[in-house]
């Protein structure tokens, strides 16, 4: 399900298109969103060669830890622990992930592959705004870099830097 529907993009963007096509441009521009910035429920992080650090760095923030799974003993023969909840903690900022020595499946280090499957802090609205904004210049931009009409004239944006600079934008707004 979009995170931006076609009603609420009807009241952002003037437009005659129907609402087929409109939500075939939302599907595409939330598509181009998670694959820059990643999903925005269910994120899975991945990690190798984790064995000798006690704390993880997520690439997002997050608000709450759904899964920990970890893979000791070798690359070549491992061991696959799910973690139990006292294994490891969430910092009050949603940034790290710390191994925790004391519980159910004590260890003072991560194992050498970590996957971790977190649900990311709210960000529904920044990525609706960039969803807004991206399907905006896919509605108005004709391809043509001028054009003209009598005396009318106008010369449009770069398509590609503008989406680079709309998804850059988001990039930041979720690392702050």
């Amino acid at each position: 399900m979009s995170t931006l529907s076609v009603a609420e993009l009807q009241a952002q963007v003037e437009t005659d298109l129907d609402s087929t096509t409109l939500q075939q441009i939302i599907d595409a521009v939330e598509k181009n969103i998670e694959e820059h910035v990643g999903p925005g429920s269910n994120y899975v992080y991945e990690l190798d060669h984790m064995d000798l650090l006690t704390v993880i760095r997520l690439p997002v923030r997050a608000s709450s830890i759904d899964s920990i799974v970890e893979y000791t003993d070798s690359e070549h023969n491992p061991t696959k622990t799910t973690l139990a909840a006292d294994d490891y903690e969430l910092s009050d900022d949603g940034w790290f992930v710390r191994r925790l020595s004391g519980g159910t499946n004590s260890d003072d280090t991560w194992g050498w592959h970590v996957v971790i499957t977190f649900t990311p802090a709210a960000n529904t609205e920044k990525r609706k705004q960039a969803a807004i904004q991206l399907a905006r210049l896919e509605i108005t931009h004709t391809g043509y870099e001028n054009e003209a009409v009598g005396d009318w004239s106008a010369k449009s944006l770069d398509a590609r830097k503008e989406r680079a600079k709309i998804l850059r934008a988001l990039d930041q707004s979720l690392i702050d």
